[in-house]
């Protein structure tokens, strides 16, 4: 079963798993992602798609079959991250409105089953609550003290969860609490590239700016675009280019000619009359909207709000998140006009969303950053880099390729830029740099880390339900039936029989294929 667009991002249940590791060791070792290691660890990042960081010496253990990872000292230590997902249909009905989900005692049994299937002779405690998704035990284990926990996070298709689980002898458990710590914040969901969703290879044409020559890009072939600069007055142009695919189930934006510049409200201009949501013009037939300054997150979720709503009903976010990462570096080329009194300031965000068109569920992800200019006057902003996609849920994988593409692409014309502004040089290089940084984001879009996660969730919900998947080759049809046995068959009245050799229970029966 697909669950790409259906799962909440694992990233995000790891990092809410830190309330585990600050509720169980404290907060003295959970550092962010980024920081310099301590002395003597190293970090790996492997291919079935995580990173995390350990004291020389540990052994990184990972398990592709369960998708458990296993961490092991050298003094018979242990760390185990096990991410699990259950689907609704396991969960029973959603009620008051709330998305069915792992509750009281179903998220003790379910932490009770994962730890027994560690250590079965371990004894454990009663699991108690440590936040409101999150469920903690204490047992023993031999000679071993061993602490295991479950975070968990709802969504309407089902429930993703995290299992997490330490243990060490007794006598060096709690002398090795803050190497544990670390080991889990710094866990990472990374995603590898075979397990990509994979779609048609598209192929890409050279697109010119039609209206003023100013930039240039690739586009998708046989995809109807329009767009280009278009200017409002003598220094306000805005670039916008739309990119729809043949036969309309996904549709890309770069840019938003309807964005006009803005001009932060302030005493000044209230004396005026211009207030917030007002419109004020400096001269030079500029029209600017006096409107509080935005960041980029908080620009990006308001233009899934307001433009999606026009053409896509029950938008629902499912991820927003900043991302100073991507204007870290051009931040840095701004600061040097710091020293001529002017103070420029880009900020980024990212919203990935699920809606409906007519009774076709769709995805998107929309990217905005916006950047604040203050000198001796107002505060000018305005929003230079945006764009993001809308597709059916089966292409989705398509629209992602074909975005990162196009944002790469873009060139601006220098001759355009040296008409534009006596600065066109280094204004030429920031948006080039810019675009650059930003197409690094796409590799790390939530759509993205969804699909690497699909396999691996499939068979660690197998796993914990008891269940095998196979397929009817005369029907084609999918299904699940309980684990247990070597083959599988069905007759035409669909009754499925288990054997644990080959021989076929009747003439009346077929053999499935099992999944992997």
């Amino acid at each position: 079963m697909r669950m790409r667009h259906l799962l909440i991002v694992l990233g995000l249940i790891l990092l809410a798993g830190v309330a585990f590791v600050v509720a169980r060791f404290g907060s003295r070792f959970v550092t962010a992602a980024g920081e310099q290691l301590p002395q003597g660890w190293r970090s790996r990042k492997d291919p079935m798609g995580f990173s995390v960081s350990v004291p020389s010496g540990w052994e990184i253990r990972p398990d592709r079959a369960s998708g458990r990872v296993e961490i092991a000292g050298p003094e018979r230590e242990q760390v185990v991250v096990w991410p699990v997902f259950i689907p609704t249909s396991s969960l029973g009905r959603a009620t008051a409105g709330r998305p069915a989900s792992l509750e009281g005692g179903s998220a003790a049994s379910v932490l009770q089953r994962l730890a027994a299937k560690l250590w079965p002779d371990a004894v454990w405690s009663t699991p108690q609550p440590v936040g409101a998704t999150v469920l903690r035990q204490r047992g023993r284990a031999g000679d071993r003290r061993a602490v295991a926990a479950i975070n968990w996070f709802p969504s309407p298709k089902g429930t993703a969860g995290v299992f997490y689980a330490t243990a060490a002898p007794e006598a060096r458990y709690r002398s090795v609490e803050d190497t544990f710590a670390g080991i889990l914040g710094s866990f990472r969901i990374t995603g590898t590239p075979a397990q990509q969703a994979q779609g048609p290879t598209l192929s890409y044409v050279r697109w010119q700016d039609p209206r003023e020559n100013a930039f240039s890009l690739d586009v998708p072939s046989q995809w109807r675009v329009n767009g280009g600069m278009f200017r409002f007055a003598s220094v306000d142009t805005r670039s916008a280019v739309e990119a729809v695919a043949p036969d309309g189930q996904v549709r890309i934006v770069l840019g938003d000619a309807e964005v006009p510049p803005f001009t932060e409200p302030n005493p000044m201009l209230a004396m005026g009359g211009f207030r917030e949501g007002s419109w004020y013009s400096p001269g030079y037939g500029v029209q600017m909207l006096v409107r509080s300054y935005a960041s980029g997150t908080a620009f990006a979720a308001e233009q899934v709000r307001n433009k999606l709503a026009r053409e896509c009903a029950d938008v629902s976010p499912t991820e927003t998140r900043d991302r100073p990462d991507l204007v870290q570096a051009i931040n840095a080329v701004y600061a040097q006009y710091g020293q001529l009194g002017i103070s420029m300031q880009l900020t980024a965000g990212e919203i990935a969303f699920t809606c409906r068109r007519g009774n076709q569920p769709m995805q998107g992800y929309y990217f905005a950053a916006t950047q604040l200019t203050r000198g001796q006057g107002p505060g000018l902003w305005s929003v230079p880099y945006m764009g993001g996609y809308l597709a059916t849920a089966e292409e989705s994988g398509l629209a992602q390729a074909a975005f990162e593409h196009m944002v790469k692409s873009v060139e601006v014309n220098p001759q355009w830029a040296a008409m534009q502004s006596h600065l066109a040089g280094e204004t030429s290089r920031i948006v080039s740099r810019t675009h650059q940084e930003i197409s690094n984001l796409i590799d790390d879009t939530y759509w993205r880390r969804q699909g690497v996660m699909d396999e691996l969730h499939r068979r660690r919900s197998n796993v914990i339900l008891g269940v095998e998947d196979v397929i009817d080759p005369a029907s084609g049809r999918q299904f699940k039936v309980e684990s247990g046995s070597n083959y599988y068959w069905i007759d035409h009245r669909g009754t499925v029989v288990g054997t644990d050799t080959d021989t076929r229970p009747n003439l009346d029966f077929r053999q499935l294929i099992q999944l992997p």
